[in-house]
Order: structure tokens, then C-alpha cells, then sequence
């Protein structure tokens, strides 16, 4: 079963849709000078593009990670969102990511400019991360995202895993959410 995201769903959508549009004005223009027979092969190849294009989408979102249990440790987990009691914001670039090590007791990543890294205690679902570091250039573009990415580390106390996703909270609020590499 392909799992596509709503949001590329609707990509897609639109996309194809304006393909579809611009597709019938070549065809209506190739139409006055050349042959029906042409028309279908012109069609046809372009079917067989926009095919494969969606095909390859879907393999990249089901690819690597289908069928296997993820846990806390296996992953670099991509950050997508972070809440905060004023809304959210969604994380684009897909620069920031955390990845846990509980063996060794440490958590390290990137908030999108800085590499950080930290001390990581694990019991069950509960975290409890600490003395976290970071270098410290400064990046205009994504600032305010690693700022509010550090800033909600700190006040991590559990985590689920659900599908894809790696959500970490402060009690039942949800602080960050993240996606499996």
C-alpha cells in the first residue's frame, strides 16, 4: 500500500493538474499538424513519466523503513514540527535531527546551523535530557528555528514512537515531533 503524505497528495494534485492542462493545449496545437497516431504516442510517454515519478515517491516514503519496528536508538530522527503554547511551526528544510545513543547515555544532532549534543538518561518511555551544548554560529535563516528547537529539548520528559514518527512531550504536551530517516 503506498503511504503518501496529505500534503504531497495535493502537491501532486495540483501539479498534475497543470500538466494536465498544459498537455491538452500542446495536444490541441500538435493536433493541426500532425496525426492522430502521434497524438497517442506523444500521450502515452508522458503517462509513462508522470508514472514513474509517482512510483519512485511512494517507494522513498515506504521504502527503508517498512515493516521494521523503529525504536529510539535505530534512527536519525528528522525534526517536522515544533509546538509551543502560542501554536507551532512546521520545519521545512530538513536540516535539524536528533540521534539517541542510550547505551552510551548521550543524544547529539543538528538544530538546523549548530551540531549539539548532550547527556541522555532513558526509563521506559521517559526521557530526561541534559547539559545540552551546542556551537554557536549564527545562521539568519533558520535561527529562530534552532532556538526554539533547544529551547523545547530542555523540557523533554517522555517519548512515543508512532509509525514514522518520534513525538517527544513535556508530561501531555507535545512538544516536537519528528520523522524516522
Amino acid at each position: 500500500m503506498l503511504r503518501i503524505t496529505q500534503r504531497r497528495q495535493e502537491c501532486l494534485l495540483v501539479f498534475y493538474s497543470n500538466l494536465c492542462n498544459s498537455l491538452r493545449n500542446c495536444i490541441w496545437l500538435y493536433s493541426k499538424t500532425y496525426n492522430m497516431r502521434n497524438i497517442l504516442i506523444f500521450s502515452a510517454l508522458t503517462l509513462l513519466v508522470l508514472s514513474s515519478y509517482s512510483d519512485k515517491k511512494a517507494i522513498i516514503d515506504n521504502g527503508e523503513n517498512k515493516g521494521k519496528v523503529l525504536t529510539l536508538d535505530t534512527h536519525k530522527w528528522y525534526l517536522t514540527t515544533i509546538y509551543r503554547a502560542d501554536g507551532y511551526t512546521q520545519v521545512l528544510l530538513r536540516k535539524a535531527f536528533i540521534s539517541f545513543n542510550p547505551a552510551d547515555g548521550k543524544i547529539g544532532g543538528n538544530g538546523s546551523c549548530n551540531s549539539f549534543g548532550g547527556k541522555l538518561t532513558v526509563d521506559g518511555n521517559n526521557l530526561q535530557l541534559g547539559n545540552i551544548f551546542s556551537t554557536k554560529m549564527y545562521c539568519d535563516a533558520v535561527q529562530s528555528i534552532e532556538d526554539d528547537f533547544f529551547a523545547q529539548l530542555q523540557k523533554v520528559t517522555r517519548y512515543e514512537i508512532k509509525g514514522n514518527k518520534l513525538l517527544l512531550f513535556a508530561g501531555d504536551d507535545l512538544l516536537l515531533d519528528f520523522e524516522a530517516s
